[in-house]
């Protein structure tokens, strides 16, 4: 990545990562990464919307 992004990767599984590989490629790439799992408080995910990222939903 040419600049730092910050990706906020949005798991709708509660109980597990998809991709768990994904972060990890992101984070070598440059990126910072945010991890946000659908049993977490909702609030956290929207605080973190706010801000400048690029906001991705990992199906599995």
């Amino acid at each position: 990545m040419s600049t730092s992004k910050k990706v906020i990767l949005i798991h709708p599984r509660p109980d597990r990562a998809a991709l768990p590989e994904l972060a990890e490629a992101l984070r070598r790439a440059g990126a910072e990464v945010q991890q946000f799992f659908m049993t977490d408080d909702y609030s956290t995910l929207l605080d973190a919307l706010e801000g400048d990222v690029l906001p991705v939903v990992v199906k599995s």
